[in-house]
């Protein structure tokens, strides 16, 4: 049962959080829990940008997705877990609010330049915010120069592939029957 707090009381949870019981699953290799319909319905349709927290860890951002058939499902975080030692199967319980940060995660200067030089930067603004803030910290954590700048080039290869992603589905788009915005 899904509860909303952070109305009045003793609670730390900041207004409009919803507090809910939840089992960790995997999607993939992603380890995630199912958002009840309740919770879901309340925070709309989309994907959504929240804070969360599983039991007494710290908070972390992430983004709700939508779900096959309704409602939304949200990832895990590995840090959020180990925080409390769960695992696959575990019954846990989530405190999530909206985030309301702006979404993004600005890309730091030098990263910024090798996506802009490789005409990308852009890309990267289109992604998901809790990608953007992923890839920023996986840069910022390098311990070398060396390292950095080879993180560095991963991520514009990562986006340079979205953008061949993306020209792929536009022209699809076209060979399937549809036609470009331009009318031809």
């Amino acid at each position: 049962m899904a509860r909303r707090t952070g109305k009045g009381g003793s609670t730390s949870a900041p207004p409009g959080s919803f507090r809910f019981q939840a089992t960790i699953g995997r999607t993939w290799l992603i380890y995630t829990v199912d958002v009840p319909e309740r919770v879901s319905a309340s925070l709309g349709s989309g994907k959504v940008p929240v804070v969360f927290t599983i039991g007494k860890s710290t908070p972390r951002k992430t983004t709700l997705t939508p779900r096959a058939g309704g409602g939304h499902r949200m990832a895990v975080h590995g840090e959020s877990r180990r925080q409390v030692a769960a695992g696959e199967g575990d019954r846990v319980t989530i405190m999530l609010w909206r985030d309301g940060d702006p979404p993004g995660t600005p890309p730091p200067p030098d990263l910024a330049d090798a996506l802009r030089e490789m005409g990308v930067l852009d890309v990267f603004r289109t992604m998901g915010p809790a990608a953007q803030r992923e890839l920023v910290a996986y840069v910022e954590n390098a311990k070398r120069e060396e390292t950095r700048r080879k993180y560095i080039a991963r991520i514009v290869e990562r986006a340079l592939a979205e953008r061949e992603k993306r020209i792929d589905r536009e022209d699809f788009g076209t060979y399937a029957g549809r036609t470009s915005t331009d009318g031809t």
